[in-house]
């Protein structure tokens, strides 16, 4: 079903955005990646195009509407049409509740979920055009809290309310939302976090916790929309929390407080 589709993934020059662009694009799609760092997307670009990939680029902040109106304005000028888009830009912070500066907490949920919002907006008219997909990345830590990453927690539980949402208003125009928890996945070695007061730290190894490997957490994601899929909760740890927070809540709570006590991530 690739073939030809116009895909825009957002956060698309590394981790699970970078691997989604290389299978898709192996399928036959178009791949539009955007992200900030304009070097970085080049640089990325470069490399899925010299393995055959029909990949373009386009550079820019999608916690800013306008930035967003811009990204789909030059790739339906580029393309003439959208058939995909995947939300996966996403950032975090490592900090309590009680220390974090309020504008590092404003900051990720600008990216992660405002970002997604106003990506959204800007892309429906489109989407719409093709009846095509709309999938949000989420989380894991969108089902339940954890402990000193509550502006990340808050940003992806905040995706369910909107997919939730704009499934009912969009019931009747054949556009498809999927929502995906993802759990612990692979990362690229500089891969960073926020610290409370908004500084860049190395996000630290996850030692002792079984990650998923990129390309198949990549072509999960690709399913759901092939499929057609609503809703996909990833991972059999995943699925079993979950579950367990729908009928136990306070046992997945107790799991957590002791994690949260041993460790450092």
């Amino acid at each position: 079903m690739w073939k030809d589709k116009v895909v825009l993934i957002t956060g698309s020059s590394r981790g699970i955005g970078r691997q989604l662009a290389t299978e898709i694009g192996k399928l036959g799609g178009i791949v539009v990646l955007n992200g900030r760092n304009k070097n970085r997307l080049e640089e990325t670009a470069t490399q899925l195009k010299t393995k055959g990939l029909n990949v373009a680029f386009v550079p820019g902040d999608i916690s800013k509407p306008d930035c967003c109106a811009k990204v789909i304005g030059q790739t339906i000028a580029a393309f003439g049409k959208l058939d995909v888009l995947i939300n996966n830009a996403g950032i975090s912070a490592k900090a309590t509740v009680e220390e974090i500066n309020p504008e590092v907490f404003k900051q990720v949920m600008d990216v992660n979920f405002m970002g997604s919002v106003y990506m959204t907006q800007a892309a429906l008219p489109y989407i719409k055009q093709t009846r095509g997909s709309i999938l949000f990345i989420g989380s894991l830590a969108g089902i339940h809290g954890i402990g000193n990453h509550a502006a990340y927690c808050c940003s992806k539980m905040a995706l369910t309310g909107l997919v939730d949402s704009m499934r009912i208003e969009l019931h009747q125009t054949g556009v498809h939302l999927g929502l995906a928890y993802v759990g612990f996945t692979e990362n690229d070695p500089e891969k960073t976090l926020l610290d409370k007061d908004g500084q860049a730290i190395l996000q630290r190894a996850r030692n002792g916790i079984k990650q998923a490997p990129v390309k198949q957490v990549a072509r999960q994601l690709m399913r759901m929309v092939e499929r057609r899929q609503a809703r996909a909760t990833f991972t059999m740890l995943g699925k079993l929390n979950a579950f367990i927070n729908r009928i136990s809540p306070t046992v997945v709570h107790r799991i957590l407080l002791n994690a949260y006590s041993k460790s450092s991530y």
